[in-house]
């Protein structure tokens, strides 16, 4: 194919350019050099004649005019559409003319009134919640890969209104509700969400009533992490949904739960590992005393180490490095088994991170008891109440480690261990 370069500007083609002038861009006659492929299909049959009539004894000699040169190496506009349309589609298209631009705008005003009676629109600022449904129908003949959604408009609903109904029909299930009393005359109630017997979002508040909105408003922003920055406000209430401690969760908002990098992530952010977030998973919904976790490591045919981690009913065996890794990415599994409507690890950490296990009204409690014990403090003395308070924070910290202990054995690969030293063999648990 040949290729044109004008040297100047740079500018590359791959058919011949040629000069207009003075002529009109419409009805011109077009060089045949400027439609390669037509040039191209010309050049074959001009060589095939050719051929042919070499075959013959006596070639035919050809006279031509300048006139017929011109209409052989030009294309007029109409056999330049005629060509087109053999290798396009063309749609025809309307063209209005206005003698002026109010004349204009008063059609263009015009079309969009009719647009708007013919058709109902929703009001400007109106969000739409969309999430698939699941298909419960096992004697439906419609193919598994066929989705269906459901479109929820939450303009004028509560939150528990709109947690009822994404519940309902999204997780085909049934939300509850339990409530207890505190000993805080600022929220003397607390109300929880359980949904599949796991435990959601936990609200506050002077009233039941309160609490239970705030217990909806949090699940909400666990099971749909959009509704913090998307639906700000409540309708109703007028409470807003965001909240700044979770603006540094929107980066585990695009993880999923079993993505392989989660450790690693969580350790560089302080955020408690995968492993720690089963423990406070199972202690928040089961007991750990009633639910223990069982570990077991072995070799696979390719000497490849496994990792298999059961809770309860919940088995998991992934494929690892070492110990360590196989420990967090089975947690991860174990979470995903125990929590299948969520997505994200952000909505994990929402329920068992950091920021879960306490609020700010029960720190700021903690704190003003602290400042209260160093008030107490004597002259040239040790503060007893300071330390009696240490020791009893690191004896619940002791007891809750000793409450966790692995088992099982991890086997590692058989040919690492001609490679480590006898030193190191002594603290291998084989």
């Amino acid at each position: 194919m040949p290729l044109y370069l004008h040297k100047d500007t740079r500018v590359c083609t791959l058919s011949k350019p040629y000069f207009l002038g003075p002529g009109s861009a419409r009805k011109h006659e077009v060089p045949l050099s400027a439609v390669p492929c037509l040039s191209y299909k010309r050049a074959l049959n001009k060589e095939v004649n050719q051929v042919q009539s070499e075959a013959k004894d006596l070639p035919n000699a050809t006279i031509e005019t300048v006139k017929e040169n011109i209409a052989s190496q030009n294309l007029s506009p109409e056999q330049l559409r005629e060509y087109c349309q053999s290798l396009f589609k063309f749609k025809t298209i309307q063209v209005m003319r206005f003698k002026s631009w109010s004349e204009r705008r008063r059609f263009t005003k015009k079309k969009k009134q009719e647009k708007q009676l013919q058709r109902p629109t929703l009001p400007d600022g109106t969000k739409l919640i969309t999430f698939p449904i699941e298909n419960t129908d096992t004697n439906e003949t419609s193919s598994p890969t066929t989705k269906r959604e459901w479109i929820m408009n939450p303009n004028g609903k509560s939150f528990i209104c709109i947690l009822h109904e994404y519940v309902q029909h999204a997780l085909k299930m049934q939300p509850t509700y339990r409530f207890s009393e505190l000993e805080n005359a600022a929220t003397p109630y607390a109300a929880t969400v359980s949904i599949n017997d796991m435990k959601y979002g936990v609200g506050y508040g002077t009233s039941k009533k309160q609490a239970k909105s705030e217990a909806a408003k949090n699940t909400l922003e666990i099971l749909i992490p959009e509704m913090r920055s998307k639906i700000t406000t409540d309708p109703k209430t007028g409470s807003s949904t965001s909240k700044d401690q979770d603006q540094d969760l929107s980066f585990f908002d695009e993880i999923r739960i079993e993505d392989p990098r989660v450790a690693e992530f969580c350790a560089k952010t302080t955020e408690p590992s995968p492993h720690d977030i089963l423990l406070t998973c199972l202690q928040r919904n089961f007991g750990l005393d009633d639910l223990k976790i069982n570990y077991q490591g072995n070799t696979s045919k390719n000497k490849k180490n496994e990792f298999t981690m059961t809770v309860g009913k919940h088995t998991a065996t992934v494929t690892c490095q070492n110990k360590r890794d196989g420990k967090q990415r089975a947690s991860q599994a174990i979470l995903q088994a125990l929590h299948p409507n969520l997505k994200s690890w952000g909505s994990l950490l929402r329920l068992y991170g950091n920021r879960s296990v306490k609020s700010f009204k029960v720190k700021k409690l903690e704190e003003q008891e602290i400042t209260l014990l160093q008030s107490k403090a004597a002259v040239n003395s040790p503060n007893f109440a300071i330390l009696d308070k240490l020791k009893l924070e690191l004896n619940k910290l002791k007891e809750k480690r000793n409450s966790i202990r692995p088992i099982g054995v991890f086997i590692p690969d058989k040919e690492i261990l001609p490679k480590l030293s006898s030193s190191n063999l002594k603290n291998v648990d084989l």
